[in-house]
C-alpha cells in the first residue's frame, strides 16, 4: 500500500468542509438523484458522493453500496482530491497504488474507479462524486464530461446548502438581535427593519417603513446625516457614525451606526446600536472631572499633590498665592524649597511616614517667597495614579492668623464691645444664688442710667409701660428659674429720661445638679425697628381693606348690567387705586390692566398683551408665576404669589403681592379673573432686617455669655501681676494667664466656625458618597476606634445624596465622635449608620449603645452652643450645635431619641 497523500492545503480545506457542516447529516433526495443519474450515465453498479476528513471518507450519497464511510486510508477518493480533473482508474489489480487496497483483495472488488473532485469556490477540494465496477472499463469522453458536470451540481448543492443555512440563521440574528440591523436606500428609506427597531424607539414597523428616516432624525443632526447619505451612494461605507433618533414618546436616542452600500442596487446594509447612555456617562463624567478641576483650582484653601520625593505634581491658585509663588515656578519645586532653613530633617520623616502609613495629620510651617513665616493644619493621604505611581495628596488650612490673635487678644475684647455699643445690644446677668443682677454698660445706657448705677430685679422690672407688661416681664423670671424655660419678649418701657421706647428682652436659665444658679441674656434697642414694623403693618391693613372694598365693587359690577357707564366707573376706580388692577379670560389671556400697571412697568397696552409679564418680572419669579397662574386657571382656585417687578423709573425690582379671584357663573363655572398686584416691598425689606437682627441677637449673646469669663479671667490675673512682687507668683500667674488666653482663644475659633457656617448657604451641593465619607471618618478617628474595639454598622439604602461635602463630612464626624466618647465603660460602642428616602427626602440615622442622655432634663437644651450632659468628659457643648446649624443652614432638621444607659438615636432629614 502506497503512502497516503496529502493536498498542500489540508488545514485550510478541513476547515472549509467543517465550516460546510455536512458531515454525518441525513440523506437528501438531490443529492441521491445525483449518485443515480451518475450511476445511470457510466453504465455502473455503485455510485457515491464523498467527503473526506482527517481519518475518514464519509458517504453523502451511495449507491450501489452499503454502509455510511471507509477508513481514509483505503479511499480511493484520496488520490482524487490531490488534483481538480478527474482521476480514472482502469483496472485496480494492475495499479501499483490500489492492487493491494482491500476493497480491491476483498469485497467488494474494486476494479474500475472514476471520480471527479468536488472542488468549492474557494478552491478547496472536500471529496468527490466517484463510479465504481467490479470489472475493467473505460469511461467514454461524453459520460467524462456528464460525469465532471454532475460532480459540478454536487458541490453547488453542498455551497447552496450552507447558504441555506446561513441565511436562516441570519433571519434568527435579524430577528432577534437587540442591535438596530436594517436595508435601507439612498432616498432616505428603510426598505426592511429587525424587531429592535420598535423594541427601542415604540414606533410601529409600518409607520417607520412609510415615513422618511429624515422625519426621526433630530433637527440639528439633519445636515450631518444627508452628508454621510452621500458618501454611501458614492459607494463609501460609514462607521461609527452618531446621529440622534427621536422615539414615540418624543425623547431622541443617540444611535451609532455602521453602514455599506451595494451600489448595484442602490441598496444600503446597515447595524446600529443604542449609545444613549455611553454618551450620557461620557459627559457626566467630563462635567465630573471639570467641576473636580475647578473645585481644585478655586478652593480657598492649600490643595497640591506631591510624589514621594516631594517634588509639586500640581497645586491650585489660592496654594501657589499663599506661597508666595506661581504654579509655574513651584512645578520646579520640591517641599525641601519651601520648607524653614534646618527643616529638611522634618521633611525626610513626613515623607518617610506618609509612605509607611499612607496618611498624615497635623501641623507645620512654611517659608513664603519673601522670607514670612506661616503656619499651617493639614490632612494628606497617599493615593497611586491610574498607572500604578504613588503621590499625596495635600489639604492644608493656613493658621497663622490664629497666632497673631494672641497678640490682640485685648483689642479684640474691646472691639466687641464697641460692636455691642453701636447695635445696642446689652448683656445682663442674675446671680440666682446671691439674688444679685448685673447690667452691661450698653444695658444701662438703653434704660437712660449712669454706668455706675446698681441694678436690682424689682426696680428693672418697673421699668417697663404698664402692669400688664410688669406681671408678664415677672412670670417668664420667675418660670425660668422653676424649669428652665428661655424666653424672648418685645415690649414697651419708660427710661429714666421718661422715653417710651420698645425693647427686646431675651433670657436663659443656667442648671447644675437640677438646680438654677443663673439667668443670663440681652437687652436691645429696637424703637426704630419696631415703630417701622407697626407703621408698615398699618399700612398694610389700610391696604387690605382698599382691596376689600375695590373687589366688593367688582362683585357688584358684574351682578348688574355691564354697562359702558359702569365700565368707566370700574376703570376710574382702578385707575384711583395705588395698586395694580388687572383682568383676565377663561384662559389665562389678560385683557386689562390699570394705569398704575403702564406707569410703574413703563410698558405700552400693545407691549403688556404681545410680551406678557416677562419682561418686567425677575428671572427668579416668572417660573413660579407661570407655575401658580397655570395652576389657578387648572383648578379654578385663587391665584396669590410673592414676585418682582422691575421700575421702569430706576430699573429697581420691587416685591409685589398678586393676587387673582375667580368669577363664577350660577353653575359654579369661572367667567372671568379679577386680580391685583400690591407693593410690598417694604414690609419684606422689613422682614429681612428682623431675621439680620435676630441672628445679630443670638450672636451677641453667645458672645457675651463665653467670652465673660475667659476675659474677666484676664484682667483679674493682670491685676495680680501688676500687685504682686514675687517673681515665683508671677510665673504662676503667667501661665494662668496663658491658659485663659488659650480658652479665649479656643470660644473665638468656634463662634468663627459658627459664623462661617451661616455665611456660607450658598456652597454648591455635592455628589456625597456615604461609604466614602465613613471610611474617612474611620481614619480621622482610628485610635479612639482601635482603643474602644468600637464596632461600625452601615446599611445606606440610598448610597450617594447632594450636600456640601465638608459639611457632610462634618456632621459624620461629630456624629460618631460623641458616640465613642460617651460610651459605657467596659461595653464596645456599637454604631450603627443608615440612610433612606421618607416622604421624598433623605434621611440619615446614627444610633449607638453608649450612655444616652436624659431628654427629661436636658432636652431643651441639648442644641444649645456649649450645652453639656455628661461630667467628667473633655467636652465643649459645640459639636451638636455646629452640626444642628449646618443642617438648617440648608433646610434640614435634627431630632434625637434616647434613654439613659440604653443609647441614642440621633435623625437628620434632609
Amino acid at each position: 500500500m502506497s503512502k497516503q497523500p496529502i493536498p498542500q492545503n489540508e488545514k485550510a480545506r478541513l476547515r472549509a468542509l467543517r465550516n460546510y457542516e455536512i458531515l454525518d447529516t441525513l440523506s437528501e433526495a438531490e443529492f441521491d438523484r445525483i449518485t443515480e443519474l451518475a450511476s445511470i450515465i457510466c453504465d455502473v453498479p455503485i455510485s457515491l458522493i464523498t467527503l473526506i476528513d482527517e481519518k475518514r471518507q464519509w458517504f453523502k450519497s451511495a449507491k450501489g453500496i452499503a454502509g455510511t464511510e471507509t477508513p481514509r486510508d483505503v479511499a480511493f477518493c484520496r488520490y482524487t482530491i490531490m488534483d481538480t480533473a478527474i482521476l480514472e482508474v482502469e483496472d485496480a489489480t494492475k495499479d501499483d497504488r490500489f492492487k493491494e487496497n482491500e476493497f480491491v483483495v476483498n469485497e467488494p472488488a474494486i476494479r474500475f474507479y472514476a471520480g471527479y473532485p468536488l472542488v468549492d469556490p474557494q478552491g478547496h477540494a472536500l471529496g468527490s462524486l466517484c463510479v465504481i465496477d467490479q470489472k475493467p472499463k473505460t469511461l467514454t469522453a461524453k459520460q467524462k464530461k456528464a460525469l465532471e458536470l454532475l460532480a459540478a451540481e454536487a458541490i453547488s448543492l453542498i455551497v447552496e446548502r450552507r447558504q441555506k443555512e446561513e441565511l436562516r440563521n441570519f433571519e434568527k440574528l435579524f430577528t432577534l438581535s437587540n442591535d438596530l440591523v436594517f436595508v435601507g436606500g439612498i432616498d432616505g428609506f428603510f426598505k426592511k427593519i429587525n424587531p429592535a427597531f420598535t423594541k427601542l424607539f415604540g414606533w410601529s414597523e409600518e409607520h417607520i417603513l412609510n415615513t422618511s428616516s429624515f422625519e426621526f432624525y433630530h433637527p440639528d443632526d439633519i445636515e450631518s446625516t444627508a452628508k454621510e447619505l452621500q458618501r454611501l451612494a458614492d459607494g463609501r461605507s460609514t462607521i461609527n457614525f452618531l446621529q440622534r433618533f427621536k422615539t414615540s414618546t418624543g425623547e431622541y436616542k443617540t444611535i451609532e451606526w455602521t453602514s455599506t452600500p451595494e451600489t448595484v442596487s442602490g441598496h444600503i446594509f446597515g447595524i446600529g446600536r443604542d449609545v444613549s447612555d455611553l454618551i450620557l456617562k461620557e459627559k457626566q463624567l467630563a462635567t465630573s472631572e471639570e467641576k473636580l478641576r475647578i473645585f481644585f483650582q478655586n478652593s480657598l484653601g492649600l490643595m497640591f499633590t506631591h510624589d514621594l520625593k516631594g517634588k509639586f505634581l500640581s497645586i491650585n491658585n489660592a496654594g501657589a498665592a499663599v506661597l508666595g509663588y506661581t504654579p509655574a515656578e513651584l512645578m520646579q519645586m520640591s517641599l525641601y524649597d519651601v520648607s524653614l532653613p534646618g527643616f529638611h530633617t522634618a521633611v525626610d520623616e513626613y515623607l518617610e511616614k506618609i509612605q509607611k502609613d499612607g496618611t498624615s495629620q497635623g501641623q507645620t510651617s512654611t517659608q513664603h517667597k519673601d522670607g514670612s513665616l506661616h503656619i499651617w493644619m493639614y490632612n494628606n493621604f497617599l493615593e497611586n495614579s491610574t498607572d500604578g505611581e504613588p503621590y499625596v495628596i495635600v489639604n492644608g488650612m493656613d493658621i497663622t492668623k490664629r497666632y497673631n490673635l494672641e497678640k490682640d487678644l485685648k483689642r479684640t475684647t474691646q472691639m466687641l464691645e464697641q460692636t455691642n455699643q453701636v447695635a445696642r445690644v446689652g448683656g445682663w446677668e442674675y446671680d440666682v444664688t446671691k439674688k444679685k443682677l448685673y447690667w452691661s454698660n450698653v444695658t444701662k445706657e438703653i434704660h437712660g442710667l449712669n454706668k455706675d448705677y446698681d441694678p436690682d430685679v424689682d426696680s428693672g422690672i418697673n421699668f417697663y409701660a404698664d402692669d400688664e407688661t410688669r406681671h408678664r416681664i415677672h412670670n417668664v423670671f420667675n418660670l425660668a428659674i422653676s424649669t428652665g424655660t428661655p424666653w424672648n419678649e418685645e415690649r414697651q418701657m419708660t427710661t429714666a429720661r421718661g422715653e417710651k421706647i420698645w425693647v427686646r428682652s431675651i433670657g436663659n436659665a443656667e442648671f447644675e445638679n437640677g438646680e438654677c444658679k443663673r439667668l443670663y441674656g440681652t437687652f436691645q434697642d429696637i424703637n426704630a425697628y419696631k415703630l417701622s414694623e407697626l407703621a408698615l403693618k398699618q399700612s398694610l391693613e389700610t391696604q387690605e381693606k382698599l382691596n376689600d372694598i375695590m373687589f366688593e365693587h367688582i362683585e357688584l359690577i358684574e351682578q348688574q348690567d355691564k354697562t359702558i357707564e359702569k365700565i368707566q366707573e370700574f376703570k376710574f376706580l382702578a385707575d384711583s387705586i395705588p395698586q395694580i388692577i388687572w383682568t383676565a379670560n377663561t384662559d389665562g389671556i389678560f385683557n386689562y390692566y390699570n394705569k398704575h400697571w403702564f406707569d410703574f412697568t413703563g410698558l405700552t397696552f400693545d407691549d403688556t398683551i404681545e410680551k406678557g409679564w416677562e419682561p418686567v418680572l425677575h428671572p427668579e419669579g416668572f417660573k413660579k408665576h407661570i407655575k401658580a397662574w397655570n395652576e389657578s386657571l387648572r383648578t379654578g382656585n385663587p391665584y396669590q404669589v410673592e414676585i418682582q417687578f422691575k421700575r421702569a423709573t430706576d430699573g429697581i425690582y420691587k416685591w409685589h403681592l398678586c393676587r387673582a379671584l375667580p368669577m363664577k357663573d350660577d353653575r359654579g363655572k369661572v367667567i372671568k379673573w379679577f386680580g391685583s398686584c400690591t407693593d410690598i416691598d417694604e414690609y419684606k425689606r422689613a422682614l429681612d432686617l428682623e431675621n439680620r437682627v435676630s441672628q445679630f441677637e443670638d450672636f451677641n449673646r453667645i458672645v457675651a455669655h463665653n467670652l465673660r469669663g475667659p476675659a474677666g479671667s484676664i484682667d483679674m490675673i493682670l491685676d495680680m501681676i501688676g500687685d504682686s512682687e514675687s517673681e515665683d507668683e508671677k510665673a504662676d500667674y503667667l501661665k494662668m494667664l496663658k491658659q485663659s488666653s488659650t480658652t479665649l482663644i479656643t470660644t473665638l475659633n468656634d463662634l468663627m466656625k459658627v459664623l462661617e457656617v451661616r455665611n456660607n448657604q450658598n456652597l454648591p451641593y455635592d455628589d456625597c458618597n456615604l461609604d466614602e465619607l465613613t471610611g474617612n471618618v474611620k481614619k480621622m478617628l482610628a485610635g479612639q476606634i482601635a482603643s474602644k474595639r468600637a464596632v461600625i454598622n452601615t446599611d445606606f439604602s440610598v448610597p450617594v445624596m447632594k450636600f456640601p461635602k465638608m459639611y457632610l463630612e462634618s456632621i459624620f464626624y461629630n456624629m460618631i465622635s460623641n458616640s465613642l466618647k460617651y460610651n459605657k465603660a467596659d461595653v464596645a460602642p456599637e454604631i450603627n449608620i443608615t440612610s433612606a428616602v421618607t416622604d421624598g427626602r433623605v434621611t440619615l440615622k446614627f444610633t449607638d449603645n453608649g450612655l444616652g442622655i436624659d431628654l427629661k432634663r436636658h432636652g431643651a437644651k441639648i442644641f444649645k452652643l456649649n450645652h453639656t450632659f455628661h461630667s467628667g468628659y473633655d467636652s465643649k457643648g459645640v459639636g451638636l450645635f455646629m452640626t444642628k446649624t449646618q443642617i438648617e443652614t440648608f433646610g434640614g432638621n435634627i431630632s434625637v431619641e434616647s434613654e439613659p444607659g440604653i443609647g441614642t438615636t440621633f435623625t437628620i432629614v434632609f
